[in-house]
């Protein structure tokens, strides 16, 4: 995450994997496309939309970063009941400069208590987990773990929530698997190996990063899927995804190396999982705007969002994977500027129709600059579709907020049920200069028919008791 939450943060509107079973031999059982108690940390039903933001200056120590948790409720996110959570209240060692607190934040009952646990990364190799209860997230007795891009999953398919997370700079990846102590110690470790091999992987440089975790093969285990990168030219450019397949003593076992449907690697930026095509396995949704080689440039076949269907081999033998370029047929025939299309991908069921949809941005217009933009796509039997899609702006009726196009309207999105009505709502990050009146996050509620964006809730940096931070503010969403 950048300097995220909704203004300088990340917001975490953990949006829980599409998860199933086998109930008879040829049919994995139904779940729901998304599921909401993944962020769940009071109990009450409602999901919980997390805000982080770790470029915040806390106590004087620039870019320490803290996490707002807004509280569901029967009409969303209710800016009244939140609680905002730097490392210094955990009272495991003062909030370092650069820290980043939050920067990678998720939703998960590690303890299996019932209740949804805050799980924040810290530095490069520090992991936070803060304990949810009756009256949400407390700071006290908080645990400290060590690890890097950290992911929950039930992964052995006992029903207890486990983390899976890799080691500083190395492809040794570690599943501690749960439930865990209130000491933040697991029932027992696996180790994984999660190195790239082969093909255009020949430098010690590269890297694995645990991305996702949903029951891509239905069987009653969460998978993970773990993208590959390699390094060049300053940074990391994904260039694979690869599938570890749940397995009953948690040894996750490689599988399927994603594939296109012209047979060459699958990959893109922060993958997601969700049953898109309602058929009980989770399928798993990235997005590639842009990559870095050299000077940042569209990848080959432009700017797109890529799916593959989950199936019992990884991937489906009945839809082959897609890929929606800016090209794609959207209403109002927009154009879209360098490097945009396809960034912060996001998937919930906005409709209650059982089908995940997708969320992602891109900044269109006919100008040098750019209007920026959020497109919705729906899910169908047919899997991910153009057909409904809506695009939301500034420009949007209903939608309040500054024309400014320097603010950066879709900065993030996320996707999730916190009113409780089965509709997920869609959350829309911005970057802007901080000033506490602009908004930095709008909420458009999910409904029967869809977004209703002329009911469009807006936070702005005093609403969610967000420190202001001097400079430009990105703001987004965690998982």
């Amino acid at each position: 995450m950048r300097k995220c939450a909704f203004a300088c943060l990340g917001i975490l509107l953990t949006v829980a994997t599409a998860c199933s079973g086998r109930s008879t031999a040829d049919k994995p059982k139904q779940r729901p496309a998304v599921a909401s108690s993944a962020s769940d940390f009071n109990g009450d039903g409602y999901s919980d939309l997390v805000v982080t933001d770790p470029g915040t200056t806390v106590q004087g120590v620039h870019d320490a970063g803290e996490v707002v948790v807004v509280y569901g409720s029967v009409k969303g996110p209710d800016t009244t009941q939140r609680k905002v959570i730097d490392q210094n209240d955990l009272g495991l060692g003062k909030a370092g400069q650069g820290g980043g607190f939050g920067a990678h934040s998720l939703g998960a009952d590690l303890d299996s208590d019932g209740y949804a646990d805050l799980v924040a990364t810290a530095g490069r190799k520090s992991l936070f987990v803060v304990w949810g209860g009756k009256r949400g997230l407390s700071g006290s007795g908080a645990a400290r773990l060590t690890g890097m891009s950290p992911v929950a999953g039930d992964f052995n398919g006992d029903g207890y929530t486990d983390l899976a997370s890799t080691d500083t700079d190395t492809d040794v990846g570690t599943l501690a698997l749960g439930p865990f102590t209130r000491a933040g110690k697991p029932e027992r470790t696996v180790r994984l190996d999660l190195a790239p091999q082969g093909a255009p992987f020949m430098s010690g440089d590269d890297i694995a990063t645990p991305s996702a975790a949903g029951d891509v093969t239905g069987d009653d285990r969460d998978d993970l899927v773990v993208t590959w990168s390699m390094y060049g030219d300053g940074d990391y450019t994904p260039r694979a995804t690869v599938l570890y397949q749940g397995a009953a003593d948690g040894r996750l076992t490689k599988g399927p190396r994603l594939k296109d449907a012209q047979g060459k690697d699958l990959y893109g930026q922060t993958p997601v999982t969700a049953d898109l095509d309602k058929d009980g396995y989770a399928d798993i949704v990235m997005g590639l705007a842009c990559e870095m080689l050299g000077d940042p440039t569209p990848p080959e076949g432009g700017s797109r969002v890529e799916v593959s269907y989950g199936g019992p081999t990884g991937q489906s033998t009945r839809l082959t994977p897609v890929r929606i370029t800016e090209q794609a047929a959207l209403p109002g025939s927009p154009k879209f500027t360098y490097c945009t299309f396809g960034h912060a991908v996001s998937a919930g069921d906005t409709n209650g129709d059982g089908y995940a949809d997708v969320a992602f941005s891109g900044q269109v217009g006919t100008d040098a600059v750019g209007r920026p933009t959020v497109i919705l796509l729906l899910g169908s039997a047919k899997g991910l579709t153009t057909q409904g899609a809506r695009l939301f702006s500034q420009l949007t009726p209903g939608i309040p907020g500054s024309d400014d196009i320097e603010v950066g309207f879709g900065n993030e999105t996320a996707l999730l049920d916190t009113g409780r009505d089965h509709s997920a709502e869609l959350a829309i990050g911005s970057s802007s200069s901080p000033g506490g009146t602009d908004p930095i996050v709008w909420v458009l509620p999910g409904s029967a028919r869809g977004i209703s964006a002329p009911h469009t809730v807006t936070f702005d940096q005093d609403a969610l008791g967000i420190a202001l931070t001097a400079g430009r503010g990105s703001y987004g969403f965690g998982r």
